[in-house]
């Protein structure tokens, strides 16, 4: 019986394609990083390598993601099954959702714990369980209490840099016996706390979903006296929306959608752009060639984020009152161009930074600029083409997943390769002393990324192809 349920519940949320896809990358994850070696970049993992993990803790507490389906909630949950077994089932889902991010992301500096590859190997696995167990554990909690839970596991994570070693992080400042300690330690408090949640996760997910549904709205926009484009931009230039799925490979966990507006989130980039102009310029004493390889791997998480945000775009949207209130085409082109000035925008005080760094002499912070404010934009108008003619589908409601995650949303991804490619090939260049070349293929680059959503925009035709494809796809 609970082989048939755990089967049951894995291929509801994922396809066996995917899950193959899933087993090949994290193998080759693996593979990748004990044969290739990682001599001399240490100061990466240093500094990144606490970073990431402090992401990835705090990722699955702040979306409050569960892998569950609204089909759950209607067969699944009304099944005679030990809910024991149940429990199991999902916390292997959950793992699959968020826990293996770890093993992909941080797979990579495997080489350079060698020495302590024991220690190391204990540490990921405890935070692989502990990341797992965060969602289930602070789903049904509210938003002041989960944001308090973060920042606590936040400062503890980043406290290695102060040099306080008793941190699942301080893997990677020489501490590897307190890192598994402190590790172990917390999957030994998270693992039962998220079974005990999953135990009654039916019952969180109603009082979730009554909370919510039940609250007043505080803000009222108001577009009186608006001319049609500029009422668009209010709510999409002047509004930034992050959406989606917030886990691993989009296939598990609740869809959260928030706004904030453009001038608040300019505040923060600007100081977390003063922060990592003074860290690179005054503080990190680390090679160049080392440096460029941090902005580097920066430039492809940042990609990776924009790829996963963009599904709110159009799953957001109501084809009845937005479309039908001006002419469609033009109704989505201008929508478009205002989240993408937005995300331009909103970057912009990081791109002033590199370019200033890159005067300094780090060439490869000119490639991280230009990607913030060319490529990034172009590249959600691209995204946002291809996913719906690709995977379409509409949030209808954000508390539970919107389905199953296959291969055909996965391959929504596509867009970033080129990019990927791009940057890898610039960094080959800097890497053999070609400046001049590579700053030729970063221009390059951002020319033909703005270019393509230029036509994409421009195109009638294609326009109305994605219109009717939202509608066959079931968009109202």
């Amino acid at each position: 019986m609970q082989y048939k349920l755990l089967k049951f519940v894995i291929l509801s949320r994922f396809s066996k394609q995917l899950l193959a896809l899933m087993l090949v990358l994290l193998l080759y994850a693996l593979f990748v990083s004990f044969k290739t070696g990682s001599a001399g970049a240490e100061p990466i993992y240093y500094y990144y390598g606490p970073a990431f993990i402090t992401f990835f803790l705090v990722l699955p507490i702040l979306s409050g993601g569960i892998a569950v389906l609204k089909s759950d909630r209607d067969f699944l949950f009304t099944l005679p099954v030990k809910r024991s077994d149940l429990a199991i089932s999902l916390f292997v889902v959950q793992l699959l959702s968020f826990g293996l991010i770890i093993i992909y992301v941080l797979a990579y500096s495997f080489s350079s714990l060698t020495s302590e590859i024991g220690y190391a190997l204990t540490d990921f696995v405890a935070l692989v369980l502990t990341v797992t167990s965060l969602g289930p554990m602070t789903y049904s909690l509210k938003a002041r209490w989960r944001a308090l839970i973060a920042f606590i596991i936040l400062l503890w994570s980043l406290s290695v840099y102060l040099g306080f070693p008793l941190s699942p992080a301080a893997i990677y400042t020489g501490h590897p016996m307190y890192a598994d300690l402190s590790s172990i330690i917390l999957a030994l408090i998270t693992v039962p706390l998220a079974f005990r949640a999953l135990l009654r996760v039916d019952l969180d997910m109603m009082k979730t979903f009554s909370r919510y549904s039940s609250g007043q709205v505080k803000h009222v926009r108001r577009f009186q006296g608006m001319s049609p484009i500029r009422a668009i931009f209010a709510e999409n230039y002047f509004v930034v929306e992050v959406a989606g799925r917030m886990n691993s490979m989009g296939g598990g966990g609740s869809y959260r959608s928030g706004r904030f507006k453009l001038y608040k989130g300019m505040v923060a980039t600007s100081i977390l752009s003063a922060l990592y102009y003074y860290l690179f310029v005054y503080r990190l004493s680390i090679p160049l060639h080392t440096a460029e390889t941090a902005i580097f791997i920066l430039s492809i998480y940042v990609i990776i984020i924009l790829m996963f945000l963009t599904m709110g775009i159009l799953g957001n949207e109501r084809l009845w009152l937005g479309f039908m209130t001006r002419s469609p085409t033009r109704y989505l082109r201008e929508i478009l161009i205002a989240k993408a000035l937005s995300i331009a925008t909103l970057f912009s005080p990081l791109a002033i930074a590199n370019f200033i760094i890159a005067i300094r002499g780090n060439e490869q912070a000119l490639n991280f600029g230009l990607l913030l404010v060319t490529v990034l934009p172009s590249l959600l108008v691209i995204v946002v083409y291809v996913s719906a003619f690709l995977s379409p589908f509409q949030i209808k409601e954000e508390f539970t997943m919107p389905g199953q995650f296959n291969l055909r949303q996965m391959a929504t991804l596509l867009p970033a390769l080129p990019a990927w490619v791009m940057l890898a090939a610039s960094f080959g260049a800097l890497e053999q002393g070609l400046t001049s070349v590579a700053s030729e293929i970063t221009v390059f680059t951002s020319i033909i990324f703005v270019v393509a959503a230029l036509f994409l925009l421009s195109s009638e035709s294609l326009g109305r192809k994605l219109i009717n494809n939202l509608v066959a796809a079931g968009f109202v």
